[in-house]
């Protein structure tokens, strides 16, 4: 029998470490001094935040175009801090492939290495891109890529500094309680299977859904029908409908009875969410083509 909610606790408590880091920004620096957002160390933060900035003097001055602000904070940022007791949070490679600014947006697509992130060590990395970027005054809001693609699994694609003061230690552990459906290796049906899922800050509902039916059943007379490759390029809850986006290149079974029957588990177990009343599977964005069912 799995353990998901010590493991979810473990996850919280790391992210709960993340207090009002926005405030940071108010405090005096040099006029050529801006703050770097990477992860200090666990072991000597002493109940600290995990998120801790890091002065770096760098030359933009008020002729500077908006976007090259951009790209000269976040060089600084993916060249990794320089002080021994902090840690970047991005993946080692990970390189700016392109950028844009519209309005107060900065747009940004990051290589292939960010999409490696998932649950609590990509929301910290958004978040020290966030609060990086942010400190620029025609900058209040950031959406990140990887390799053209939106990454799966965010509550919101738009990341604001003012999240990040959602993920303080009173917020804990927010328990939910759903129906996955698993095959009856008996029977050769779908079979509920009711757990209890531990709902981290900053962790969407369908997110912990489909981690806890990759993760496989309790019951050990069931069996999991997705793919161990199985992914998602996002998920949106909207007017009771979960739009959830496969690529076009997911991994599902050949045969169309089996195809039907995996899809069928994930639909009824999302349909278990407070709220959701219809799924819409997309490809790439897309609804699906006649026949994918």
């Amino acid at each position: 029998m799995r353990r998901r909610l010590s493991l979810t606790a473990a996850l919280v408590l790391l992210l709960s470490l993340l207090c009002a880091c926005a405030a940071q920004h108010a405090q005096e620096m040099d006029e050529n001094g801006y703050e770097l957002y990477f992860l200090s160390d666990p072991n000597s933060a002493g109940g600290g935040d995990a998120i801790r900035a890091q002065e770096k003097r760098l030359v933009l001055d008020g002729a500077m175009e908006t976007e090259d602000c951009v790209r000269a904070l976040l060089e600084a940022l993916l060249a990794g801090p320089d002080e021994p007791s902090l840690s970047s949070p991005i993946p080692e490679g990970t390189a700016l492939k392109s950028l844009k600014v519209s309005g107060r947006r900065a747009q940004i697509d990051l290589s292939a290495q960010y999409a490696r992130l998932t649950g609590i060590d990509l929301s910290l990395a958004d978040y020290c891109i966030t609060l990086t970027l942010t400190q620029l005054p025609n900058v209040n809001a950031v959406s990140i890529t990887a390799d053209g693609r939106e990454l799966p699994y965010r509550e919101t694609q738009v990341l604001l500094s003012a999240d990040t003061l959602l993920s303080s230690r009173e917020s804990g552990l927010q328990p939910i309680t759903v129906s996955l459906y698993f095959l009856d290796s008996k029977t050769g049906e779908l079979r509920a299977e009711q757990q209890t899922l531990a709902l981290y800050e900053g962790q969407t509902r369908v997110n912990a859904l489909l981690e806890a039916l990759a993760q496989g059943p309790e019951d050990d007379s069931l069996v999991s029908l997705l793919p161990e490759d199985f992914t998602v390029i996002s998920s949106r809850i909207e007017n009771g409908v979960c739009y959830l986006n496969l690529p076009a290149n997911v991994s599902l079974p050949e045969d169309e009875a089996a195809r039907d029957l995996m899809l069928s588990a994930l639909e009824q177990s999302i349909l278990s969410l407070g709220g959701v009343d219809e799924v819409q599977f997309l490809i790439e964005g897309s609804a699906e083509p006649d026949g994918y069912r």
